[in-house]
């Protein structure tokens, strides 16, 4: 009888506890929390609509509040730089190059981002860059 009375007593004094509210997050701020919680890892790249993921193979990103690194960037990802957004809606990135971004698509669990790149290079033997419209495909 005593260990029920105790019992009411827990959970009655837990259910009187205030509740904090937790703020509604808008999509703006959910976009940027979701760029830059961890690692990116390619998935896929297209080029101009044609699978060119193996040029881009290993290409992984991070984002922090205003910069980037890259691994396997080669030329159109640099290995760091700065970004930001360049309006409130959060969804095109202005790199510290010039080249803008756009985020098509950014959950906790996939990225999509668009560029123009505009000039193709070939480094030691090996295609480091492609020209035309791209759509990379991140993954956690």
């Amino acid at each position: 009888m005593l260990s029920m009375a105790i019992l009411i007593l827990i959970v009655g004094s837990i259910s009187s506890c205030e509740k904090k509210e937790i703020p509604d997050l808008t999509e703006e701020q959910l976009r940027r929390i979701n760029l830059t919680t961890s690692t990116w890892r390619l998935e896929r790249v297209t080029v101009d609509g044609m699978n060119q993921t193996e040029v881009y193979r290993d290409l992984q990103l991070n984002f922090s509040a205003s910069s980037f690194t890259s691994t396997n960037g080669r030329v159109i990802w640099p290995e760091t730089g700065t970004w930001e957004f360049t309006d409130d809606s959060n969804t095109v990135i202005r790199r510290d190059d010039g080249l803008l971004v756009t985020i098509q698509v950014v959950t906790s669990n996939s990225l999509i981002l668009a560029l123009a790149w505009e000039s193709g290079s070939i480094t030691t033997g090996r295609v480091s860059a492609i020209a035309g419209n791209h759509i990379f495909e991140f993954g956690r």
